[in-house]
């Protein structure tokens, strides 16, 4: 990511227009935002002030998004709000429903971040909505993974996997790449439904796809949380170094968000292992980051976490002090569930230092949260904390009271629990099942139609290779006529009038026939080129060369053609530049590409070849001043026969056969040959050969 950042921001001041400029810098604090979400803030209100300065209103909108997404990341709630209403005010008057689906997808992360799940869910579904009447289906299984969370958040765990696997359907049903985020959420719903296996099933699957694509973000995710899996199931060796595998990730890439939850995690599991030092020392690491990165909320959740370590150390008044700078964090960004645990942990240190009333003050403040959030577990965890105070002072009656709502609360939550697993269950079988009806629909589908596709193919090629044939012999029988004719003319006049024509005459129409003679064979041998290549013919016979001596050679065999035009040709290239390959093939698709560039650049301009080392390549480039390339001439450029805009500048044949033999000579060394140009500026062909590579050995078809 850092390269692509570093690629983006020369680029910043050398646009041609004030809209550029803008959506370049957009672009810039999109992909910024990950390692330094202050500098993405910072561009995208530039960009904002920018854009209404020149009443660019789509750029304006977009900047309001990313600074709202960038204050959300920030814990600035109210900062995100302000900017997703003014994007959302601008995509109602552009009538934007995508730009609208998008505010609404931020606005319901948001509520998720402030554990507001009825609002996240109720934005969530507004953004759904509209996804599906405006059909992108990318993201619309984004969304519902989103959706997803929000239930996994309420503990909703079954909902939330059936809101997943309809991701996952989404993604696959429409020839989509399943995200390696889903396959970890869908392994953290499993986790919370005590489903360990199933969980690491996906967890590790989705450790397969991010090391197959190579995407090192979603490597380190994985390996996390595969690591939190370990510990659940005491098997802290595992965890420890799936840990500091994602660790590593984290920190090559600069991701300091990931890299602060990868120390918390560590700390949890040294925890665990009652291994208090290295705990403490590896919390105290992720707190500095999350303080860097301005992270309240995992600073508030790390804060918490050291001062629960420190008191199982025995260390009481160190840990309250902690305890209360979380939960004064929590309090300044509205974090209703770290601000909940505060209380809860506070008032277990007061009761356990006998300060009833002080216990009980701060347990009234967290039963108030958690009631208000309807989190049972936490409730209660309160009425047990209530139980364990009124029995410690006589007052049985009342510990008796809320022991029982306690006991009905446990009840109720493995009631919840069991039901939700049961549903998951439910929800998985039904999943797999229509999966399976569906693939096997799909193979029956695709037999019958390979059954059919066989033959249409067989009667298309054919019908391909017949219409090639008429190409070819009509190509033929036009592209020799021109000389043919030629050599016919001189040879009558020579014939009929030599006595009239002097010895200067004589030889001038001998030279003219020896011109016509030699556009004839080499206009037979491009014929008998292509038609030894694609027979399988071409031998490869890998040698040591000097690649540099090769050029020189090739270029004297077109100089002559460039002098007849006055083209002045330039060669830049090392004097020593060995290589292992096929000599002959190579100076073909030399030969190829500068005669073309001869051919085709205008009298009196110039033609410029380089060589020169590209990593394990060596990399050729032939730049001409010629009409250019449009779109369509470049997707047909390599095509036999290919007929372009472009024409020769000096009456020069084309056959269209040329090119098409270079590249498949460059794809049969193992190289790759492709083109650079815009209509009216020239072109540039590039081919970069293998310095010492093993070629293919079959018969390359293009």
């Amino acid at each position: 990511m850092e390269n692509r950042i570093s690629d983006v921001e020369p680029k910043l001041g050398s646009v041609s227009s004030a809209k550029e400029e803008i959506d370049l810098k957009l672009f810039h604090a999109s992909e910024i935002r990950p390692v330094n979400i202050l500098k993405s803030l910072q561009l995208s209100n530039e960009a904002i002030a920018a854009s209404k300065e020149i009443a660019y209103d789509e750029g304006a909108a977009l900047g309001y998004r990313h600074s709202g997404v960038c204050s959300r990341l920030l814990a600035k709630y109210d900062d995100a709000f302000e900017y997703f209403e003014k994007a959302l005010d601008i995509y109602n008057r552009l009538n934007d429903p995508h730009g609208k689906a998008k505010v609404y997808n931020s606005i319901g992360n948001i509520y998720l971040n402030l554990s507001d799940y009825k609002y996240s869910l109720e934005y969530l579904h507004k953004c759904l909505g509209i996804i599906k009447d405006i059909n992108d289906k990318q993201f619309e299984a984004d969304v519902l993974i989103n959706i997803g969370l929000a239930y996994q958040e309420l503990g909703d765990f079954a909902s939330s996997l059936e809101y997943n696997l309809q991701s996952m359907q989404t993604f696959t049903n429409n020839g989509l790449t399943v995200p390696v985020s889903l396959l970890n959420n869908i392994g953290i719903v499993y986790q919370n439904l005590g489903e360990y296996e199933t969980s690491l099933e996906y967890f590790k699957e989705g450790l397969r796809l991010a090391e197959e694509k190579d995407n090192q973000l979603d490597k380190g995710f994985a390996l996390g949380n595969i690591s939190l899996v370990y510990l659940l199931q005491k098997n802290h060796e595992a965890a420890i170094k799936s840990l500091f595998e994602s660790l590593e990730i984290f920190c090559a890439l600069g991701n300091r968000q990931a890299e602060a939850n990868a120390y918390l995690n560590i700390g949890k599991t040294y925890r665990d292992m009652d291994q208090f030092g290295k705990a403490i020392e590896y919390e105290s690491k992720a707190l500095e980051l999350h303080e860097a990165i301005s992270d309240l909320s995992g600073k508030s959740s790390t804060l918490l976490l050291i001062g629960g370590i420190y008191y199982s150390m025995g260390e009481y008044e160190k840990a309250r002090e902690y305890y209360v700078n979380g939960l004064r964090v929590a309090q300044d960004i509205g974090d209703y569930i770290n601000e909940t645990e505060a209380y809860l942990l506070i008032a277990g240190y007061f009761a356990g230092n006998n300060e009833t009333a002080l216990a009980l003050d701060n347990l009234f403040m967290a039963n108030n949260l958690a009631e208000k959030r309807d989190a049972k577990k936490d409730i209660s965890r309160v009425h047990r904390l209530y139980f364990e105070i009124y029995r410690s002072t006589g007052n049985f009656e009342k510990a008796f009271e809320h022991f029982e709502k306690h006991f009905g609360l446990e009840k109720e939550i493995n009631s919840i629990e069991s039901e939700r697993k049961l549903k998951s269950l439910s929800i998985q079988y039904q999943f797999e099942n229509s999966e399976k009806e569906r693939q096997i629909a799909l193979q029956e589908k695709e037999i019958y139609k390979l059954k059919n596709v066989e033959l249409a193919e067989a009667n298309s090629r054919l019908l391909k290779l017949n219409e090639e044939k008429n190409e070819f012999i009509g190509i033929a029988a036009h592209d020799l006529k021109n000389p043919l004719s030629g050599i016919l003319v001189y040879s009558k006049k020579l014939r009929t009038r030599i006595d009239k024509y002097s010895k200067e005459q004589i030889i001038e129409i001998a030279s003219q026939m020896e011109i016509a003679s030699e556009k004839m064979f080499k206009l037979i041998e491009k014929f008998l080129d292509v038609n030894f290549i694609e027979s399988g013919k071409q031998n490869i016979n890998s040698a040591k060369f000097n690649a540099a001596d090769l050029l020189k050679q090739t270029l004297t065999l077109n100089i002559n053609h460039a002098k007849t035009k006055n083209i002045a040709i330039e060669l830049i290239c090392e004097d020593e530049m060995e290589m292992i390959s096929d000599k002959d093939s190579l100076g073909q698709i030399l030969d190829n590409l500068i005669s073309n560039a001869v051919k085709f650049t205008f009298p009196d301009k110039n033609i410029l070849i380089k060589a020169l080392f590209a990593g394990e390549n060596i990399r050729f480039e032939v730049i001409d001043e010629g009409p250019g390339l449009t779109e369509s001439d470049k997707e047909r450029l390599f095509e036999r026969f290919a007929r372009l805009s472009a024409t020769p500048t000096g009456n020069e044949i084309s056959t269209g056969l040329g090119l098409s033999i270079a590249h498949k000579l460059t794809l049969m060394l193992g190289g790759k040959l492709w083109c650079e140009s815009e209509a009216g500026k020239g072109a540039t062909f590039i081919v970069e050969i293998p310095a010492a590579a093993e070629p293919l050995t079959e018969t390359v078809s293009v």
